[in-house]
C-alpha cells in the first residue's frame, strides 16, 4: 500500500505526522512518501521534497517563491504518475495542494483533502471546483462541513485536532505555583505570534500597553510563553525605547501552563486563538500586518471577524483589535475593561467553552487516516 502526503508549512507537517503515524500503526506496511518536514520524517516518511523554505508570510511574499513551488509541483506531479500511489493525501496549503488534486484526479488517484481552503472565507468557488477534484474532505469544523457538503463535497467532520493537544490538567493555583507568580496578582499573558515579522510590529505595542496597564493596576503580574521560532535577543530588541516596561517572564516549553496560569491573554490572531479557547483562557485578539497584506486581505475576505473564536461562534465574544485599531491606548483600554469588569471576564469564558464544544471530540487524526483507508480500500474493490 503506497500513500502521498503534502503538507507545506511547519503546521501542516505537524498534523501530517499524527495523520501518518496512525497510518504506520494500523498498517506497519504501508509506503507513505511526499512533501513535508522533520516531523512527518520522524513519523516514517519518506520526503520526496523538504519544506524547509516554503512556509510564507501573508499572501505578497507568496509571489517570490511562486517560482519554486511550480518546480516542486513538477516534481510532485510526475511522482503520482510514475509512483502512482494508492491516494494522495493533501494537508492544508491551499494554493499549493489544489491543483495536485486537480492532477491526481486525473489520473485517477484517490484524493483526500485533510484541513481543507477556507472558501467560506474567501473565493467561495473553490468548494465547487474542490468537491470536483476530491473523493472526501476531512474537515476540522463543523460550519466548514456544512459549507462544502452544500457546494457538492463529500465532506467529513473529524474534528479539530488542537483538541488532543491544547489541554493541561493542571489547576490555575498549581500553574502559578510552578511559574513562580504571586497569589494575589491579575496575571496577564503576551502571545505576539510565532514569525519574525508578527513579533516586530505587535510585541512593541503590547510591551507599551504593559507599561500603561501595570502604572493603572499595579497588581499585576506578565508572562510571555515563547514560540521556539522567537529568540529572547528578539524580545530585547522589541524593548528598546520603551519605558517603564514591567518585569515579564519569559516562559519556554510550557504554553498551555502560562495559559492556565493567566487570567487574560492578549494573543495574536491565528492558532494561538484557538489554542487559549481550549485552555479556557479569556483573551484579546491583535492582529497587524504590511499595508499591502492588509489591503489584499480585506479585498478578498468579506468577513465579519478575524479571530478564530468569533468566526466560530458566528459572533463577537472575543474583542478584536486590528491593524490600525490597534495601539497601546486602544489595547490599554480593553484590556482594563476586563480587567475592571468580571461579568464581562465571566461571559467570555462561557462562550469559549461553548466554542471549545464545536470543535469536536479527540482523535482527528486517527479518523482521517481511517478516511485514507477507506478510499484506498474503496478504489480498490469498488462496488459493481
Amino acid at each position: 500500500m503506497k500513500l502521498m502526503i503534502v503538507a507545506g508549512e511547519p503546521s501542516g507537517d505537524l498534523q501530517a505526522s499524527h495523520v501518518a503515524h496512525a497510518l504506520t500503526t494500523r498498517c506497519p506496511d504501508i509506503n507513505i512518501y511526499g512533501m513535508g518536514g522533520d516531523m512527518m520524517k520522524e513519523a516514517g516518511v519518506s520526503l520526496v521534497i523538504h519544506i524547509q523554505d516554503s512556509a510564507v508570510m501573508g499572501i505578497a511574499e507568496a509571489f517570490a517563491v511562486l517560482p519554486k513551488f511550480i518546480k516542486k509541483q513538477a516534481l510532485l506531479k510526475k511522482h503520482l504518475r510514475e509512483k502512482r500511489p494508492d491516494a494522495l493525501l493533501l494537508v492544508d496549503f491551499a494554493e499549493f495542494n489544489t491543483p495536485l488534486a486537480k492532477y491526481a484526479k486525473s489520473q485517477g488517484i484517490p484524493v483526500i483533502y485533510y484541513i481543507p481552503p477556507k472558501a467560506w472565507a474567501w473565493r467561495p468557488g473553490r468548494a465547487k471546483k474542490l468537491a470536483k477534484r476530491t473523493n472526501v474532505i476531512a474537515s476540522i469544523f463543523p460550519f466548514e462541513t456544512e459549507f462544502y457538503q452544500k457546494a457538492g463535497a463529500n465532506a467529513v467532520f473529524v474534528g479539530h485536532p488542537l483538541v488532543d493537544f491544547a489541554k493541561t490538567h493542571i489547576s490555575m493555583r498549581n500553574a502559578r505555583q510552578k511559574l513562580d507568580l504571586k497569589k494575589d496578582t491579575f496575571v496577564i499573558g503576551l502571545m505576539p505570534g510565532s514569525r519574525r515579522s508578527e513579533v516586530q510590529r505587535i510585541l512593541p505595542i503590547m510591551l507599551k500597553a504593559a507599561a500603561n496597564i501595570s502604572q493603572l493596576i499595579p497588581k499585576t503580574e506578565w508572562v510571555l510563553p515563547i514560540a521556539p521560532s522567537i529568540s529572547e535577543e528578539l524580545i530585547s530588541d522589541c524593548k528598546k525605547g520603551i519605558e517603564g516596561i514591567p518585569t515579564i517572564k519569559i516562559i519556554h516549553d510550557e504554553t498551555y501552563t502560562a495559559m492556565r496560569a493567566a487570567h487574560l491573554m492578549l494573543v495574536t490572531s491565528g492558532t494561538a486563538t484557538l489554542e487559549t479557547t481550549c485552555i479556557g483562557t479569556a483573551m484579546i485578539i491583535l492582529y497587524r500586518t504590511s499595508w499591502l497584506n492588509w489591503r489584499i486581505i480585506k479585498a478578498l475576505t468579506p468577513l465579519e471577524h478575524s479571530g478564530w473564536p468569533n468566526l466560530i461562534a458566528g459572533k463577537r465574544i472575543v474583542p478584536e483589535l486590528l491593524q490600525s485599531e490597534l495601539s497601546s491606548e486602544s489595547l490599554t483600554e480593553h484590556t482594563v475593561e476586563l480587567i475592571k469588569n468580571p461579568k464581562i471576564w465571566d461571559a467570555q469564558q462561557e462562550a469559549l467553552e461553548a466554542v471549545h464544544k464545536q470543535l469536536g471530540e479527540p482523535g482527528a487524526a486517527e479518523r482521517t487516516a481511517q478516511l485514507v483507508l477507506d478510499e484506498i480500500e474503496s478504489s480498490r474493490h469498488p462496488t459493481q
